[in-house]
């Protein structure tokens, strides 16, 4: 998508208007369809129903954020989700008669079907083994490393400073005008986006500041590159680009434990059950796909971009 989505189309806000700011793509593109089931229903017109959304996708960090939109679609109220197969091997479980199986993506085949514990008999189940697995705190400075090193092969320069600026925590494309700026920081040459991170922040605070800038990267805020993935999208507007990337961050540090993190971002929308802007939710779970994967291994080479 090479701009954002009217998401809402009974918003208070006319076609007219839209259009005339160049604020959706042409009609003759084909929405993808997670923005399309995303814009079809009025649920999420609203920040709680989004938040809940949000929460959602969270509480299944062993499956994909896309995954878990398509469980949300299908059964918003399941608790804990396996395979058949599963079922029977780990709990001595197995499907009920006429249960019905929910569909998610596989990572090497087309589709997998699961269910729900609702949804099958067998030995009863210690709550304890249902608990979600995330990662410990002590492995989130393994995370933070391995993005850092992703970062750097796609042409992503993280700099930690102790030094007070104005762009602090802030991503920026690399510019001459940039570059003479920070001649200090000998940036290479392929160089092409620069993040400055506070060092005096703790490790939580710095991978959720590093999350929340490649948001605005991922998301095609700042353009693309020979690197990209993903989109120019540098249509959008100020408050759509940063319900995008906190959106980002609020998943990635809910999905990996730092719910305090996560608590930060979106908190505007929080108290009160807004109408939210115009903004992709395609984009949200991709760049959040994308950072999460960044963080559990180095890679040779940059990834593509994953299906689910």
């Amino acid at each position: 998508m090479n701009q954002q989505l009217n998401l809402f189309p009974e918003s208070s806000i006319s076609p007219a208007e839209i259009f005339e700011n160049n604020r959706l793509i042409d009609q003759d593109i084909e929405l993808n369809a997670v923005d399309e089931i995303f814009a079809a229903s009025t649920r999420y017109r609203h920040s709680h129903e989004y938040i809940n959304l949000l929460k959602f996708i969270s509480r299944f960090p062993n499956y994909s954020p896309f995954n878990c939109f398509l469980l949300f679609i299908q059964n918003p109220s399941i608790s804990y989700v396996a395979t058949a197969k599963t079922w029977d091997r780990k709990f001595k479980r197995r499907p009920k008669i006429n249960a019905r199986p929910m569909v998610i993506l596989a990572p090497m085949g087309p589709i997998r079907f699961i269910f729900d514990i609702k949804d099958t008999e067998g030995l009863p189940v210690d709550d304890s083994k249902l608990e979600t697995t995330r990662p410990k705190a002590k492995h989130l400075g393994k995370v933070y490393r391995n993005t850092l090193f992703n970062c750097n092969i796609q042409a992503i320069t993280v700099y930690e400073t102790t030094l007070d600026h104005e762009n602090s925590d802030t991503a920026t494309r690399i510019t001459p005008a940039l570059r003479k700026q920070y001649k200090d920081l000998h940036l290479k040459k392929d160089a092409n986006y620069l993040i400055i991170i506070n060092q005096r922040h703790s490790l939580e605070e710095k991978y959720a500041s590093l999350v929340y800038e490649l948001g605005h990267i991922f998301c095609g805020h700042l353009g693309i590159d020979s690197h990209a993935w993903w989109s120019e999208r540098q249509a959008l507007n100020e408050i759509g680009e940063e319900v995008e990337a906190e959106s980002v961050t609020f998943l990635v540090c809910r999905r990996i434990g730092l719910f305090a993190s996560s608590q930060k971002y979106l908190a505007n929308y929080a108290p009160s059950n807004q109408q939210l802007p115009i903004f992709s939710l395609n984009a949200v779970l991709q760049a959040a796909s994308y950072i999460e994967a960044m963080g559990k291994s180095r890679w040779k080479r940059p990834k593509k971009r994953s299906r689910y």
